[in-house]
């Protein structure tokens, strides 16, 4: 009897502990400055009601324009241009004439198809290439990837590929972004001197001279080599290890190994290495799975997840037949964020 009347009090100075707590608040989170951010009351985000102007009909994100507009912030972390939100708005928009369907599809068919392949126009997309693509191909050519680790956002704290972290690169990618459309143009220039710049403040980092800031020229060099696991010709090494025995040119060095790009107009890659182009090529399926995480789900990958979506990539050899796009934009978790 004795013990159950403890048991009861400690019950009972228990809810009492809780019901003393202070209630939870409403915080703002915001991710880049300039968009969108998200309430939350304690860890219960809060969903806003949008409506289209002067109406009471809900927004949904399986609006067309929402749809879009949201890849737009998610993908290249900023608003829409004009001209492209409708262009891509009428790639979904289309499938209600019959005449834009394929033979016996109906609109419905359409409409999932459209989706899936605006979706990954933006990945695709030399913008994308110039910004995320190229801030995660910087941290894994240089620092290589952090997998297996523990890193926050990750559900169920699973083990996880965590470079770069998820708030990092919505750091980095807001710099080498950062006015790189000008007249609804990408501005070639400003992508240039973005990208070489970010470069040369990043080989700045602790990170990166915990790894390289005590090694000589060949040492550099060859480090680069090993990280990128993109073997350098005998003439190819030799001109990066005279170039990097001026410390100054380290960032020049860094650039040629893990991107080596001039973009041109309209956004596109031109190659100046054939090792930078061996790196991009190398990585592309493993950071199309990797933006996949960052971009609908905004977190790091878990690494079961990520493992899992990489083989079906690399086995299909293209992201439709693996079902990769559709599997991310129907997954509940990307719809419970509207």
């Amino acid at each position: 009897m004795r013990k159950c009347l403890m048991a009861i009090l400690v019950g009972l100075f228990a809810v009492g502990a809780v019901y003393a707590q202070s209630p939870p608040t409403l915080r703002i989170e915001t991710e880049t400055p300039g968009l969108p951010s998200e309430l939350f009351y304690g860890n219960i985000k809060v969903k806003p009601l949008r409506l289209r102007p002067g109406t009471n009909t809900p927004i949904t994100i399986d609006d067309a324009d929402f749809y879009t507009a949201q890849h737009y912030i998610d993908f290249l972390r900023r608003f829409p241009d004009a001209p492209g939100w409708a262009h891509w708005t009428a790639e979904i928009t289309q499938c209600s004439d019959i005449n834009n369907r394929r033979p016996g599809e109906s609109e419905a068919l359409c409409i999932d198809r459209k989706r899936e392949n605006t979706s990954a126009a933006f990945f695709f997309s030399p913008e994308n290439q110039n910004e995320g693509s190229f801030v995660i191909r910087v941290y894994w050519g240089t620092l290589g990837r952090l997998e297996s680790a523990q890193c926050p956002g990750v559900p169920q704290n699973l083990p996880a590929s965590c470079r770069p972290l998820y708030s990092d690169y919505i750091k980095d990618v807001a710099v080498v972004n950062k006015g790189i459309v000008v007249n609804d143009q990408l501005a070639p220039d400003v992508i240039n001197a973005n990208k070489r710049a970010f470069v040369e403040s990043f080989i700045t980092r602790s990170e990166f001279q915990a790894v390289y800031g005590n090694l000589n020229a060949t040492q550099f060099v060859d480090k680069l080599a090993q990280t990128t696991g993109v073997p350098l010709s005998s003439a190819d090494r030799d001109a990066l290890i005279a170039e990097a025995g001026d410390k100054a040119k380290w960032g020049s060095v860094v650039f040629k190994v893990v991107d080596g790009t001039t973009t041109t107009a309209g956004g596109a890659l031109q190659f100046d290495t054939t090792y930078g182009k061996q790196f991009y090529d190398k990585e592309f399926n493993t950071v199309f799975v990797f933006m996949e995480y960052l971009g609908y789900l905004r977190r790091n990958p878990d690494q079961d997840g990520y493992n899992h979506w990489l083989g079906k990539m690399n086995f299909f050899g293209n992201w439709v037949d693996a079902q990769m796009v559709r599997a991310f934009i129907v997954s509940p978790e990307y719809r419970n964020r509207f």
